[in-house]
């Protein structure tokens, strides 16, 4: 999933909230038992190519009548694109599928519709907006990892304080862009003590370093004992290539931003809209989302690492998270001295 440039959506935000007339928006989901289905749907989306080809080939195969048009840019370009169409009055796309955080700045802006599809029971509730504007269709989970043949056993960090022991003294890496596990610390602590406790932990003299992946090649080759916010897929991953390094969930854990489904207030083809959203969050869409070795959101579906399943997680006040965004990442920065 890739990760944002935050000024930059965040400009996009506050110039856009002031650029546009927001009208309150009903839930789409009224009237549809028998209203006729268009034959097009047009889907802005951020997930590659071939992934989202095969979750429309599913969609396809079980609508052939419905022409299915596609663009495909990064979150960021598509939220310019999305922001830029709706002040000329442009209304192109019916269903977005992008990254959590994007979705959160269009629900913000006024610009989604909702839609509590009836496959939405099935997901798991940190990965839904209680009020139906959208809806995670896959997502990834940062986990604890560590050096196998630096850490034992029973040295396994069990609780978020255990980091702030004297053996992990400049032994625990971090990412130079970590905010959202920071937001989660504070949302699980409470903001005064998740503050203090980041700062006993930046006192630890972290490394910080750019890209996960980066983070967990080096706890694999002995650079660093361990790091907080490594995902598991990459873990497991360098575990079947021979690494040493495994993981641990000190629970309950926040997911990363899901990969999400949403419709435009603007939609010109609601009916096919709909279809689409409850396709992808269904049984068989979600199948697809397995066998591309994605973590599909539905409880009925597995997982492709199985032993994540079985981890708690927690539910984010996600419109609080991009309402005060700025100054999160800013207290990050500062916290652990990471240069902009």
């Amino acid at each position: 999933m890739t990760r944002f440039n935050l000024s930059s959506m965040l400009l996009v935000l506050s110039t856009t909230l002031s650029g546009l007339f927001l009208v309150q928006p009903t839930d789409a989901q009224d009237g549809s038992a028998s209203a006729p289905i268009e034959n097009k749907l047009v889907l802005y989306h951020s997930p590659n190519v071939p992934d989202t080809q095969k979750i429309l080939a599913g969609f396809r195969k079980k609508y052939p009548s419905i022409e299915v048009e596609t663009y495909r840019a990064s979150g960021e370009k598509l939220i310019q694109k999305i922001t830029t169409e709706s002040r000329a009055g442009k209304n192109l796309a019916d269903a977005y599928l992008l990254s959590g955080f994007q979705t959160w700045l269009l629900k913000g802006m006024g610009m989604l519709l909702p839609y509590s599809s009836p496959e939405r029971e099935k997901v798991l509730a940190a990965l839904k907006d209680p009020g139906g504007y959208w809806t995670g269709v896959y997502w990834n989970l940062e986990v604890l990892a560590y050096n196998t043949k630096m850490v034992r056993s029973a040295e396994v960090p069990k609780t978020w304080e255990d980091l702030i022991a004297p053996r992990w003294e400049s032994q625990i890496a971090l990412e130079e862009e970590d905010v959202d596990w920071y937001t989660a610390i504070l949302q699980l602590m409470g903001e005064e003590k998740g503050k203090d406790f980041m700062r006993r932990l930046a006192a630890q003299h972290l490394q910080i370093r750019t890209g996960h992946t980066l983070l967990a090649q080096l706890i694999g080759a002995g650079e660093f004992a361990l790091a907080p916010t490594i995902r598991v897929h990459q873990a497991e991953t360098m575990k079947i290539k021979g690494a040493p390094i495994e993981w641990t969930a000190i629970e309950p854990l926040a997911p990363n931003p899901p990969i999400s489904v949403s419709i435009p207030k603007t939609t010109s083809h609601l009916n096919t809209a709909k279809l689409f959203t409850d396709f992808v969050l269904s049984r068989e869409g979600q199948t697809i989302i397995y066998q591309l070795n994605r973590n599909p959101s539905r409880s009925d579906v597995p997982q492709p690492v199985p032993r994540s399943a079985k981890i708690r997680l927690m539910t984010m006040d996600y419109d609080q998270i991009v309402k005060n965004y700025r100054r999160y990442a800013d207290e990050f920065r500062e916290i652990f001295s990471v240069r902009r």
